[in-house]
This record gives structure tokens, sequence and C-alpha cells, in this order.
């Protein structure tokens, strides 16, 4: 009896893998202690589950990550959820709630209660349920009935039910009725991606845009604190990391002009001005070589990008 118990175990494990915490649903289905349902799970994906998958992803890196193209299917929703278990979809969800602005309560709440997380947003209380369900299914009004039944016990003034999935016709219909917002698989995408430019832009923000001058545009790097300008005589300067004393940066500036303009870094070493890779330079006749304005300080920047973490 035992064994075919472990059988139909093991069978469910299987068919569900990667989307299952098998240590938690071992406990569940065996009533085993944590090592004992810890050491069965390793032998489990060293004995059967190692050709499906030999790693567990990383759910930021893969919720996040660009797919590539050419292998979505028409109409597909561009970040997958599905690679998830449940518990690490638990997680991802409230991982991007704090991205979009939500503050999370610390407690814990019971698997029974209605309530996976509660959250504060612009002075107003929600109860939170995440949903993770497998492919092809939908999240029935049941599920919604219950959050805003239990709503109230924890004095939130609303909630949410966010699910990798859809939402039948009922549940749609029933949370319209009792202003409950639903967030499904293609609702969370379009957060994620939101995210995800977030993210790019504050990746670049420390940069200014190009504005008046490439001078006063390069003199402006000062302002984001991630680089200090040391001006030194005959209109030259030096660009330097805080607390880093050999220069990333050389220019020369006549009037408004920068005539000069050398990288000081060259094959990850740092250089004297003349050994350096110059940018803008003029002749004995004082012609000036290199790009102009804002195609020069798109070039310092992209220079500058490797030395900002």
């Amino acid at each position: 009896m035992h064994h075919l118990k472990f059988n139909g175990v093991l069978q469910e494990i299987i068919e569900r893998y990667p989307n299952i915490d098998i240590v938690e649903f071992l406990q569940d289905k065996l009533q085993i202690s944590m090592d004992s349902a810890e050491e069965l799970a390793t032998r489990i994906e060293n004995y059967y589950l190692k050709d499906i998958s030999k790693t567990k992803p990383n759910l930021e890196k893969i919720i996040l990550e660009k797919p590539n193209k050419s292998e979505l299917p028409p109409k597909a929703v561009v970040y997958s959820v599905d690679c998830l278990s449940e518990k690490e979809f638990e997680r991802f969800t409230q991982w991007l709630l704090e991205e979009i602005g939500y503050e999370i309560h610390p407690e814990k709440y019971s698997a029974d209660s209605g309530v996976d997380l509660v959250a504060t947003k612009d002075g107003e209380k929600i109860a939170i349920q995440v949903r993770w369900y497998p492919k092809n299914r939908k999240v029935s009004n049941s599920i919604i009935l219950k959050s805003q039944e239990t709503k109230p016990t924890f004095g939130c003034n609303r909630s949410i039910v966010a699910a990798n999935a859809y939402f039948t016709q009922q549940a749609t219909v029933d949370a319209q009725k009792l202003s409950v917002e639903l967030w499904d698989r293609d609702t969370l995408a379009a957060k994620i991606t939101k995210v995800r430019k977030k993210a790019e832009q504050e990746e670049h923000s420390c940069f200014p845009p190009f504005k008046e001058s490439l001078l006063q545009s390069l003199l402006r790097l000062e302002e984001t604190k991630d680089f200090m300008i040391e001006p030194k005589a005959d209109g030259k300067y030096d660009l330097h990391l805080p607390g880093v004393k050999f220069p990333l940066l050389t220019f020369h500036a006549h009037g408004d002009d920068v005539i000069r303009c050398v990288f000081r870094i060259k094959y990850n070493e740092p250089v004297g001005e003349f050994n350096g890779e110059p940018l803008i330079s003029v002749d004995r006749n004082n012609d000036r070589f290199g790009p102009d304005g804002a195609n020069a300080y798109a070039l310092i920047i992209k220079y500058l990008e490797q030395f900002v973490e």
C-alpha cells in the first residue's frame, strides 16, 4: 500500500515538475518530517528528474528576461510565470507588488484564511490572494467570493486576486459586482513590462541628457554624484570616480567648445593623457577632429557606463 501511494506521489511530481515545491508536497502527501522530505526530494531529483531540468530557475531572472521573439507563438504572453512553483509564484508576486509601490505587511497568514498577503498603497489597506494554477485551468468565482468574505477580517478596504491563469466569466462578473481587482496572466505581464522599463530607465538615469553644449553636458555629470570633475589649468578637466585618484577622462575646453577629449583607461589599465584613446583632438593648424556635440556625448556615456554599477 505504501509502495503504491509513493508511486502515485512520484508520478504527480514528475507531471508537475518544475512547477512544484517538492519538499512541501512530500510532507503533505506522505506526512513525513522536513528532514525526511528534503532527503527524499534530493533522491527524486537525482534519479528521476535529472533529464527534465537540472536546475531550478532564478525566478526574477526568468520572468524579466527578454524572450527570443522568433520562438514566441502568435499572441503569446511575453513573460511566462508557468515555470514557477506555487511558493515561488507567491514570492514573485510579493516582489512585483513591492516594485510597483505596494508596502507589504510582514505578517504570515494561514493557508485557509483566503488571504496570502496584506499590502498598503496610497494609505489604503488591501487583501491579496495569490493563486497558481496549472496550464489551461481557470480561476473560479469561489476564489472571488472567498476574497470578499475575508477582506474585513484583516481590516482591508479592497482586495486583489493575482493569478498566473485567466478567470472564468462568472468570476469576472462577480469581481465587478464586489469591486475585487483581478490580475490575470496578461495583467501580470503588463506590470512586469512596466517594472522592466523602469529598471532600464534607472540603469541610465545617472547620465543627464545632452543639453546646450558638450562642455556643459560633461560638467553636469558631476551632479549625478557618480563622478567628480577636477578643474585644471588652461581649461583642462579630469573626470574621476569618487575616491579614485586616476582619471577616467580628460577634456580641454576653449570657451564653450571641447577641443580635446581623451579616454584614460586603455585595455583595462590607466594611462597618461597622451597615451589614452583620443575621441576629440586638434592638429597643429587648430583643425578639430572627432564627433560633434550630442554624438560625442553619446560615445562618452557609452564609455563611462562600464565604470558605473
